[in-house]
């Protein structure tokens, strides 16, 4: 049985491939270890040790609180060694002093947590997304960070977020995580409850984001990633049937700092050695000189193409103003045509009509081709072509030799 997360979904959204590679193929992933990382889990620690302290009636004082930090970080840091990698000029310093006044900031601002009921804090959570069903086979799991209650007996899942971005508005990823904990709160304390709210934390930032998730967001969202592991479980019965691409590719952004680009169809060629090509009594050449040519030929072919359809527009223009079929110069003529292309204007309509016509098997795709052939021949009245049809002007030139 799968187990799926937030972050397996993810993965396979941003790219297939890569889900591949990570969760079905075994491929270990390497990497170096981060001082970003390392924060996040320090911080993280720290205030999971700060509410732990809150819960028992023994909440420790600011100087704690950091001396806490410290000691996860520097454990972090040792145990990191080499693998540790200070990135764009960066140094222990600057992290220290950005963190250390993050964590001050957060304690004054919510000291002495007199208001705070803790439920939990970093909770594994295990539920299955088919409560309806029967089935046990979208299991998913996470761990939330914290969960306190109130006085009015209203939950509240709790998200920190060391981020140097903000979210912009519209981005729901977030509120999508803390909308599905909220499934698996319902579950669990669903008797004790009243109302559950989200709160994201974004520390660096020093600004909260709060709601109330309604019954009717969780009903949307927990639809919205059953439909997502389906579409995962589907891949996966395909790529164990050998379909080649069952998995595919996506290039984007993220192809930059991918770990995989080494066996990755779209990146591995940039590792493999360049190979003669024999193309018989033309010629021999490297593949990696092929695709240079190909591309400059096909870099010309567009360019002609754009002049061509310029010179096509100006020679349509005064063959249509002069009332002219040919034109001649040296070497060439060419002939010049009318026809009309239609269109559909509201395909659902044209197909009920031609349902109502039997004209429907003539016309099943309705591609434009067919669509012309109904009006050539004269399946169409003109009134219904007006009703239904756009038309548009369809210019031919033919160039020949002159005789």
């Amino acid at each position: 049985m799968v187990v799926y997360s937030f972050s397996q979904i993810n993965l396979y959204n941003q790219c297939p491939k890569k889900y591949q590679f990570r969760y079905l193929d075994g491929l270990e992933r390497e990497f170096e270890t981060s001082p970003d990382l390392i924060l996040w889990t320090s911080v993280h620690w720290a205030l999971e040790w700060l509410y732990q302290q809150v819960s028992i009636l023994n909440t420790p004082i600011k100087a704690d609180v950091l001396w806490k930090f410290h000691q996860l970080w520097n454990d972090s840091i040792a145990e990191a060694g080499e693998k540790l990698i200070y990135k764009w000029d960066q140094h222990e310093d600057d992290y220290l002093r950005r963190w250390e006044k993050y964590l001050e900031s957060y304690y004054d601002k919510y000291s002495p947590f007199k208001d705070t009921t803790v439920i939990a804090t970093e909770s594994m959570m295990n539920f299955s997304l088919d409560k309806n069903t029967g089935s046990e086979s979208k299991q998913f799991r996470w761990i939330i960070d914290r969960l306190d209650k109130d006085s009015e007996w209203n939950f509240i899942i709790n998200d920190y977020k060391t981020n140097k971005k903000l979210p912009p508005e519209g981005d729901d990823e977030y509120r999508e995580q803390l909308t599905l904990y909220a499934y698996w709160v319902q579950q669990k304390y669903g008797k004790y409850l009243k109302n559950i709210k989200a709160r994201i934390l974004y520390l660096h930032f020093d600004i909260t984001d709060e709601w109330e998730i309604s019954q009717e967001s969780i009903d949307n969202i927990v639809l919205k990633y059953t439909s997502a592991i389906n579409k995962i479980e589907n891949s996966r019965f395909d790529y164990n049937m050998w379909v080649k691409d069952a998995f595919p590719t996506n290039q984007n952004s993220y192809c930059k700092y991918c770990e995989y680009q080494n066996v990755c169809p779209l990146w591995q060629h940039l590792n493999i050695e360049d190979e003669m090509i024999n193309g018989g009594d033309l010629w021999e050449t490297t593949i990696k000189k092929l695709i240079d040519q190909y591309a400059e030929y096909a870099q010309k072919a567009t360019e002609a193409t754009k002049e061509k359809d310029a010179i096509k527009d100006i020679i349509i223009d005064y063959a249509e103003k002069k009332w002219l079929e040919q034109l001649f110069w040296e070497k060439y003529k060419i002939s010049v045509s009318k026809t009309y292309n239609y269109s559909a204007k509201d395909l659902n309509a044209l197909k009920d009509f031609l349902k109502e016509k039997n004209l429907i098997d003539e016309a099943s795709d309705i591609p434009y081709y067919k669509i012309n052939a109904l009006v050539k021949n004269e399946k169409l009245s003109s009134q219904e072509i007006q009703t239904y049809l756009d038309k548009k002007d369809s210019w031919r030139l033919s160039p020949w030799k002159k005789d």
